[in-house]
């Protein structure tokens, strides 16, 4: 069916009115719906586990982990929403006596939200719930490229859901391309930097306010005192759930040379804790994207050709797997460096000192997160004053985006608008100010003729 077609316009326009008529306002709306994705999650987690595996080849505890992080959001919001709500005071000036002003927090209406394929169910519900927080409606499009879970959230969301406050839509790029052209109040996107570009371009039209969850080269710099053990289980945890295809993934390691062989033998040692000498069979180890497989396997070959694997490199075009892979980088290949890799390659650069690291960091693309391991306070500090991230997270990956009320977003092309939390409901709602003057004290000064008032002010400012 056809995007453009008068039912699904009608459909978006009824989304709009729920809001505008004032039936999403109260508190009692906003929880109710929210309880609802809460009760969805809760009585069909085996189907949701089940299509999670068929679309992504992901073990039970990675499909379970979309959901506990979206019930971790519900229950903050449950928590904590009656409070975001409440109007904000704002001082007035004294010389504006007797008045007040305040801030409210409004609805924005009905929200686009644009599914990405690596979570494709975290990052559907979670900014939903954020949505409802704020009195809005939506309608989702989930990923093309995971069959099995759109499916699924179409009809759970038919069940739960009436049509003027959720409405799913199926459908290739193609739909997603007509949703973009449609007047929505906000567009909610999650994935690569080059479509959030082509999404903003056409939003414009509109003048249609978007939240960006791009890509990011995230970065590591590890320091010779950092603890090899712990760094390097961590990383491989972070780096290769969901066989790296995570904007918060680790990218690429940046180590001083003094510790780089030590570093790598850690790296090899967790590998194969984790996932076993035969990681293909692993079924801790999700599958790729077709599209990326076939990106990923072609950088492989190059990397295999020139004998720059240091670990891995196996590959399954049947099982679309490819086995956790360390690389070895030189500092100048910035074909590798400058790019996400967004899959379970992970070059190792060693490096003299940091400058040397910084220096590359600030030559590309802003990331979503620079991780940090070891050094000091001074040059923690020192890290996060001179570089431009979404984050930054010592001594750990992936974290920020396991705390519910920590502001998550990115910068420049790694994203723009923050979500989770008290930030997703200001994200999601109009700051409203409004401001209340009494009509006492009516004094002359602010009316023409302004010949007294200027005697004052050339007085006052010595003009």
């Amino acid at each position: 069916m056809n995007i453009l077609d008068k039912s699904y316009k009608s459909n978006i326009e009824e989304l709009k009115n729920k809001v505008i008529t004032g039936q999403t306002e109260s508190i009692s709306w906003r929880i109710q719906q929210i309880r609802k994705v809460s009760q969805l999650l809760d009585e069909n987690k085996k189907e949701i586990i089940k299509a999670l595996f068929l679309d992504l080849g992901k073990s039970e505890l990675e499909a379970l982990s979309e959901i506990l992080l979206i019930k971790e959001e519900i229950s903050l919001i449950k928590k904590n929403l009656r409070l975001w709500m409440r109007p904000k005071k704002v001082k007035t000036p004294i010389y504006l006596f007797p008045s007040f002003s305040k801030v409210i927090y409004e609805p924005l209406g009905c929200v686009l939200i644009l599914g990405p394929y690596n979570y494709p169910l975290l990052y559907l519900l979670k900014p939903l719930v954020n949505i409802f927080s704020s009195g809005n409606t939506a309608v989702i499009k989930p990923s093309e490229k995971c069959s099995s879970t759109s499916k699924l959230i179409k009809k759970l969301t038919d069940k739960y859901f009436q049509k003027d406050i959720l409405f799913t839509i199926e459908g290739d790029y193609k739909e997603s391309i007509k949703l973009v052209e449609q007047n929505f109040d906000h567009i909610f996107f999650t994935g690569s930097t080059e479509t959030g570009k082509s999404i903003m371009k056409s939003a414009s039209t509109n003048l249609t306010p978007l939240t960006l969850e791009l890509s990011g080269t995230n970065p590591v710099i590890i320091f010779k005192n950092a603890n090899l053990e712990i760094a390097a289980k961590r990383i491989v945890w972070g780096k290769f759930f969901n066989s790296g295809q995570s904007c918060m993934a680790p990218n690429h390691i940046f180590v001083e040379k003094e510790i780089e062989n030590q570093l790598v033998k850690e790296l090899k040692k967790f590998i194969n804790i984790f996932y076993g000498e035969d990681p293909i069979i692993s079924k801790n180890l999700s599958k790729l994207e077709k599209k990326q497989f076939s990106i990923t396997s072609e950088l492989l070959k190059k990397y295999k050709k020139e004998k720059r694997i240091l670990f891995g490199g196996t590959c399954s075009k049947k099982r679309m797997k490819i086995s956790p892979t360390i690389l070895k980088v030189k500092l100048h290949d910035n074909n590798i460096i400058q790019k996400e890799l967004f899959s379970s390659l992970l070059p190792v650069i060693g490096i003299d000192n940091k400058d040397l690291a910084l220096k590359k960091i600030n030559q590309a693309s802003k990331p979503l997160a620079i991780y940090i391991f070891g050094g000091n306070k001074k040059i923690h500090d020192h890290i996060s004053k001179v570089t431009s991230s979404g984050t930054v997270c010592i001594n750990d990956v992936m974290l920020p985006v396991l705390i519910p009320n920590l502001p998550f977003g990115g910068v420049g092309e790694s994203g723009m608008g923050k979500f989770h939390g008290e930030e997703g409901f200001k994200n999601f709602s109009n700051q409203k100010s409004i401001t209340y003057k009494g009509f006492l004290f009516d004094l002359d000064f602010r009316y023409p003729p302004y010949n007294k008032v200027m005697k004052i002010i050339k007085f006052i400012f010595k003009i």
